[in-house]
């Protein structure tokens, strides 16, 4: 499982502190017998890239209370018996038990299809299903057609574009990439032109041009292919007027070094520059999102999109959020998964003409589209390192991958020096700095926070969060989605409010959240991860303690809670 660990008390953790079932987990009471709907989610797990785990024994409407299984050996069995028959082609399904609160909780682990074998389907119906955030849905056509084609090698990128001819292709262009093809290859350099064109696969041996051809070197792609482009958004930020849905949307066309460039400038563009201080006491003008990083992901995005019939209405996008960059592309990774990339062992690229044409192919600074040695997301990695900021964040959802960028203040040479201080802090992880430093300014985190500003899955923030605690650099407070991380003993004095005998379940978690001045019912909601009920349950108690003041009338709009 790329994600997901399958110790029982970890999987149940997840899901307590996310509130609802997540795109790797499913959890099913199973108390009362065995649950008729999972079937559609074995086909989603089996389709989806790392598969899934089905939990049974867990009540998702009860907060994820343990209520036990009905009987494990049979519940084992029976799901089994559906992994083999309810769906084909069958899948392979491993168990682990475990004890939570006295009852007993069955794991299921469903291993993903290779995709020769995609898609998964439900025998009683023919459907099959990906995996969202609340569910699964059933596949579309286009998404069907795009597993199928997937199960052998794609050639989309080499077939002919109908109805094109050598005048088609831009001349300077074409001219750049022929003397780039000449000088890499003593071979290509004693060809004549078209010939070039033709070994390299830009043209066929008719000399149409090829997709590939057409989309890196055409003067106008979008002439037969209107869907090779990018579409661009702002998302609406905090201080745009209500009802604003988005700004400054872009369609970028042209052939793909163009469409590289016009990317890239749209980012800048609508970024700030900011002003980094160095230890020297320096400042420098940097942009909000290193240019090598952006450039780099929306070259993969171009060239490693689906060309497939199936997924030619789809385009590239981009969003400018408040607080990240994203970027889509039709078409999942191809020959290595999420944890591989850029980590130097290799895949095989979705579109090869492609992706060979784009080593020779030049945007308007010289630079080649793509180097061809699989150092991109390496390179991504290092300009967010150098700046300062946290790795990207990956999704594969099998039919479009997605890179996430998120943007957020660097940290301060006295954030960075502090950090140096903390003799447990060796060999924390970029988004671990950042959360510390935050905590040092007397922010506190929980596992949906973390994951809002760092965007991850729960399992990784409750990974890196549990990690703080256990170095002492954090302290936990409170449980399942009311669980609050603060500073530890281990980075800090900051002192920390007794815990009372007297308090309720959730208590401390609102004492914490209070620390640093007064909130509302609905702040310390968002803060806290708990519903607004458990909320006013626990300040109710706090306020008859004697704890907590209340700031305004009860019930009144602009009501705060303070600590006494």
């Amino acid at each position: 499982m790329k994600s997901v660990s399958l110790a029982v008390e970890d999987v149940v953790d997840v899901l307590r502190a996310e509130g609802s079932d997540v795109s790797d987990i499913e959890a099913k009471a199973a108390h009362q017998g065995y649950p008729q709907d999972l079937a559609p989610t074995l086909s989603a797990f089996g389709n989806m890239p790392g598969g899934g785990v089905i939990v049974l024994g867990l009540d998702e409407r009860a907060g994820f209370e343990a209520v036990g299984v009905y009987d494990a050996a049979d519940a084992q069995a029976r799901l089994a018996g559906q992994a083999r028959r309810a769906v084909a082609p069958p899948l392979h399904v491993s168990f682990t038990t475990g004890q939570v609160d006295g009852s007993t909780i069955v794991l299921a682990r469903v291993r993903e299809l290779p995709s020769t074998d995609k898609p998964c389907e439900v025998t009683a119906s023919g459907s099959a299903y990906l995996r969202s955030y609340d569910g699964d849905y059933p596949l579309s056509e286009p998404e069907r057609q795009g597993f199928v084609a997937n199960r052998g090698v794609a050639r989309h990128d080499q077939a002919p574009v109908k109805g094109s001819t050598r005048d088609d292709l831009d001349d300077t262009l074409v001219a750049t990439y022929i003397a780039n093809c000449r000088a890499r290859s003593p071979r290509l350099a004693s060809m004549p032109d078209d010939a070039v064109l033709r070994h390299t696969r830009v043209v066929t041996r008719e000399g149409v041009p090829t997709l590939a051809g057409i989309y890196t070197l055409g003067g106008y792609p979008q002439t037969y292919f209107p869907t090779l482009s990018i579409t661009a958004s702002v998302a609406a930020r905090p201080g745009d007027p209500v009802g604003t849905r988005s700004a400054d949307i872009a369609h970028f066309d042209g052939p793909l070094p163009e469409l590289l460039d016009q990317a890239v400038a749209w980012v800048r563009r609508n970024t700030a520059t900011r002003v980094r201080f160095g230890r020297d006491g320096h400042g420098r003008d940097e942009p909000e999102y290193p240019t090598e990083a952006v450039r780099e992901l929306v070259a993969n995005a171009l060239v490693h999109r689906d060309l497939g019939p199936h997924a030619l209405s789809t385009r590239v996008t981009m969003t400018l959020r408040d607080d990240r960059l994203v970027i889509t592309n039709p078409g999942g990774l191809h020959g290595l998964t999420v944890e591989q990339l850029g980590a130097g062992t290799g895949g095989s690229a979705r579109n090869q003409s492609l992706y060979d044409i784009s080593k020779d192919v030049r945007t308007s600074d010289g630079r080649r589209v793509i180097e061809g040695i699989g150092s991109g997301i390496a390179t991504v990695r290092q300009a967010l390192k150098e700046a300062g900021m946290t790795p990207p964040h990956f999704v594969d959802a099998g039919i479009r991958f997605t890179a996430i960028v998120p943007e957020h203040a660097l940290l301060d040479p006295e954030d960075l020096d502090w950090l140096a201080t903390l003799t447990t802090a060796q060999g924390l992880s970029d988004t671990q700095r950042h959360a510390l430093a935050a905590m040092r300014h007397g922010e506190s985190w929980t596992n949906r926070s973390l994951r809002a500003r760092f965007p991850m899955d729960s399992t990784e923030a409750r990974t890196l969060l549990t990690d703080l605690v256990e170095r002492g650099l954090a302290e936990a407070f409170g449980e399942g989605r009311g669980r609050v991380y603060r500073l530890g003993p281990a980075a800090g004095d900051r002192p920390h409010p007794v815990a009372s005998a007297t308090r309720s379940k959730h208590g401390d978690v609102i004492v914490m959240a209070l620390i640093d001045g007064p909130r509302s019912i609905r702040e310390l909601t968002d803060v806290t991860g708990l519903s607004e009920r458990q909320v006013r349950y626990a300040v109710g108690r706090l306020r008859d303690a004697g704890e907590v003041d209340l700031l305004g009338g009860a019930g009144h709009r602009g009501t705060l809670y303070r600590l006494a």
